[in-house]
């Protein structure tokens, strides 16, 4: 008798995906194996035979988490070549992949079926694992859209840590090169109209009529897809004020005009830390099958105005 319904295998740079996975089959009752709550178990022994016998012969299935890390790393190679031989004496199907990405595996025939989880949250992949592991799924509790909708956009914030790092930095990656004060005041202007425009899509993409028309009217339930692609906007426009403010930053401008596309950069650091606070906050209240999508963005235009009369003035 397997001692684990599922083991996991994957690679240490998808670990904060996995072990959101491993604990929603923990609030599922399905018994699972992962390494960090192994560590006592693991210490002083033989990994290369213990981790074999994980992964051959204890568990009912393992799923596969590919991408390109996974695919290089040398223990992840050792876990699935042990998986491999158990899955080519098994009447069923044990591997259950589940892609980061479209790194090829070795041993991995073409047409085995797989989750890509580009788009699918942890919370999913862990009830389509414990509906392959037959446990008992309940249906989804009221409350679902939001914690769809706070699943995708923590999925997706999870892949711009590096922008967010740089931004917090203020790191500067050289790009446009302005010689005149004529385009520099245009450009800036031009780019002051986008980050107005930016920080009005934020307000439209929670305003009342996008969220009826994703999560549906009162006393009926949301549309999945819908979910996604209003959660996906979201933070698709998040990425562009980050990626707003670096450019600005990267812009080289004659001198007079440097002070103000430093300030001007600056304007999005508060919707920034307003847009992170929301998340966190919508993501703690979904966790508890409650939501409240109502972003307040502010920011002080101040220090930009005042710097742009002295640039215009001398």
């Amino acid at each position: 008798m397997p001692k684990y319904d599922v083991c996991l295998s994957f690679a240490g740079e998808d670990r904060d995906y996995v072990e959101e996975v491993a604990r929603h089959l923990t609030e599922l009752g399905v018994s699972r194996f992962y390494d960090t709550d192994e560590q006592a178990d693991l210490w002083g022994k033989n990994l290369v035979e213990h981790l074999d016998h994980i992964y051959r012969k204890d568990s009912r299935f393992c799923v596969m988490f590919i991408s390109e890390a996974y695919a290089r790393k040398m223990w992840t190679k050792h876990e699935r070549q042990s998986a491999f031989d158990r899955a080519m004496v098994s009447d069923t199907e044990y591997l259950l992949p589940a892609r980061f990405d479209d790194t090829e595996i070795p041993a991995l025939r073409v047409g085995t079926g797989y989750i890509d989880l580009r788009n699918r949250t942890p919370r999913e992949l862990a009830r389509m694992i414990a509906e392959k592991v037959g446990s008992a799924v309940d249906a989804p509790e009221p409350g679902w859209e939001y914690q769809l909708f706070a699943d995708t956009v923590a999925l997706h914030m999870g892949k711009l840590s590096a922008k967010q790092i740089s931004h917090e930095l203020g790191d500067v990656t050289p790009g446009r090169t302005i010689t005149s004060d004529t385009d520099a005041l245009d450009n800036y202007r031009a780019r002051t109209g986008v980050f107005d425009e930016i920080i009005n899509r934020l307000g439209e993409l929670l305003s009342p009529g996008k969220q009826q028309w994703a999560f549906g009217p009162a006393g009926r339930p949301g549309d999945r897809n819908r979910i996604r692609l209003l959660a996906n906007r979201f933070v698709e426009t998040y990425e562009d004020l980050l990626n707003w403010a670096a450019e600005l930053r990267g812009t080289k401008t004659p001198e007079r005009y440097r002070v103000l596309y430093r300030l001007t950069a600056q304007l999005a650091d508060q919707p920034l830390k307003q847009v992170e606070a929301f998340v966190a906050e919508l993501t703690a209240a979904a966790e508890r099958n409650a939501g409240d999508l109502h972003l307040v963005i502010s920011y002080d235009p101040e220090p930009v105005k005042a710097e742009l009369k002295k640039v215009q003035t001398t």
